[in-house]
């Protein structure tokens, strides 16, 4: 498998656990994780070995990926997606030799000389003439050459360094004398003797090719096109940039209780919060295409739902379910999945919230292998549950590579509290960028996901290797 899209290995130790290697924190465990769903000790010890679980068994490999190439100038298109080849540099970076100032381009031998060559050599400072201009844009003029009167050229940052010259002397180092009626406007400069003694070659001179050489790799494949990527590709001319298509999602939202956001509900009813939330959460990512016309509401019907989601699984890159997925007598989600041929890869996490969790691994009439998710009813274990476990394992399948970690940050007033689960807790961040916990009221309270910025993973127990709680958490922020 190509290493742009390789993925970490890990180990069955018994046939009830499995235990990913080098992908959580060294946390300490005092005592174990004992817990279990559904009576069956835990396949996952950790949402981070679920989603290596999931991507072990996806075998994404960027080869079965399809291509599509951009068209010029649709950023709009490009942004966020995810590169598909490498982009090299069509020269060197930078092109030329430039001023890194505005100030006077200048031999460093002329300066030396014409502080030797004072009438008296206790003098202070020293006057030389602006002989040129170079302007950005345009071919700099060389030094002036003979006559045995050095001078210097007026530059601009950015502009051509003047073959010959090499170090720029600042503007704010001189004192400017105007020139001379219908000459140029500045005619001589004078150089502190202090200031001038400073000078050292090369000072405010920007090399060919220091940035990078021509034929160099800029962008790798699997990076996610940020606005930095964006100028990168406009600096080395790649206006056609190859990215991977986008993965389709479908998302099936189930439960009889589910009414539209738009409707009145009854006295039992609630609003379908879920399949909007969820969306919300994808909707930034561009490389991910929500496929609406394969997304449904379905009620807590299994023969109904098997149907629902087997189109799914023949149209799409990956399936989302919301509701319907715990124990209970109708939850419908884990039997419509295995009825679809999908393989269940774990059932159930030691987390809170989003204990009931599934996911699957399903194979669609082409021979694709389609990651297939049963995320909590409950609204905040499905955001959880989807930024957390959903989102890096469908990064992977879009070959997103080069994602950066989730940011680590400090609670601004820990409350003490501990659980022996990952525990996901909603925070809002302060001035200094530090976590300050949401009181919530549990898994169902949506008004307070909306208070908060995101949440942070507290580890079971919340103890260090060391015995004592981490300084710092993995913040999770929600999309905007």
């Amino acid at each position: 498998m190509p290493d742009s899209c390789s993925v970490p290995v890990w180990q069955n130790s018994s046939p009830e656990t499995k235990h990913f290697i080098g992908e959580e924190p060294a946390y300490g465990f005092r005592g174990g994780l004992r817990m279990s769903f559904g009576g069956r000790a835990y396949a996952m010890e950790s949402p981070g070995a679920a989603v290596a679980a999931m991507i072990a068994r996806l075998q994404t490999d960027p080869l079965t990926r399809s291509v599509e190439r951009c068209e010029p100038g649709s950023a709009r298109e490009v942004m966020g997606r995810v590169l598909a080849e490498p982009v090299v540099a069509d020269r060197d970076s930078p092109a030329f030799e430039y001023s890194a100032m505005d100030g006077y381009a200048a031999r460093l031998s002329d300066v030396a000389n014409a502080l030797k060559s004072q009438p008296q050599p206790d003098d202070d400072s020293v006057t030389l003439p602006v002989l040129g201009e170079a302007r950005i844009g345009f071919e700099p003029p060389p030094m002036p050459q003979g006559n045995g009167v050095p001078g210097v050229v007026r530059i601009a940052t950015g502009a051509g360094l003047p073959p010959g010259a090499d170090v720029v002397i600042r503007r704010e180092d001189v004192l400017e004398h105007p020139g001379s009626e219908g000459g140029p406007s500045v005619g001589s400069i004078t150089i502190a003797r202090s200031n001038a003694a400073r000078l050292r070659s090369g000072d405010f001179i920007r090399r060919r090719g220091e940035n990078t050489r021509a034929g160099t790799e800029v962008l790798s494949v699997g990076t996610v096109l940020n606005a930095a990527a964006m100028g990168t590709l406009a600096a080395v001319g790649c206006v056609r940039p190859r990215v991977y298509a986008r993965l389709r999602v479908a998302i099936i939202v189930t439960g009889d209780e589910l009414v539209p956001p738009s409707a009145n509900p009854g006295p039992f009813q609630i609003r379908n919060s879920n399949e909007t939330a969820i969306s919300a959460l994808l909707a930034p990512l561009a490389w991910i295409k929500v496929a609406s016309e394969l997304g449904a509401h379905v009620q807590d019907d299994g023969q109904q739902l098997s149907g629902v989601l087997r189109d799914a699984i023949a149209g799409a890159d990956a399936v989302i379910l919301s509701g319907g997925v715990s124990m209970g007598h109708h939850d419908p989600v884990r039997r419509a999945i295995e009825s679809a041929g999908a393989e269940v890869v774990f059932h159930g996490l030691p987390q809170r919230p989003g204990k009931p969790i599934l996911g699957a691994v399903a194979m669609s009439t082409g021979g694709r292998r389609v990651p297939v998710f049963g995320l909590p009813g409950n609204p905040i274990s499905a955001m959880v549950t989807c930024l957390r476990i959903v989102v890096p394992t469908l990064a992977a399948c879009a070959c997103a590579t080069r994602r950066p970690a989730p940011l680590r940050i400090a609670l601004a007033s820990p409350d003490g509290k501990t659980v022996d689960v990952w525990w996901h807790r909603l925070v809002r961040l302060d001035e200094q960028g530090r976590a300050l916990l949401v009181d919530g009221r549990g898994s169902g309270d949506i008004i307070a996901a909306g208070q908060s910025d995101g949440f942070i993973e507290v580890p079971p127990q919340a103890a260090g290797a060391d015995g004592f709680p981490p300084s710092l958490y993995p913040f999770y922020p929600w999309p905007s």
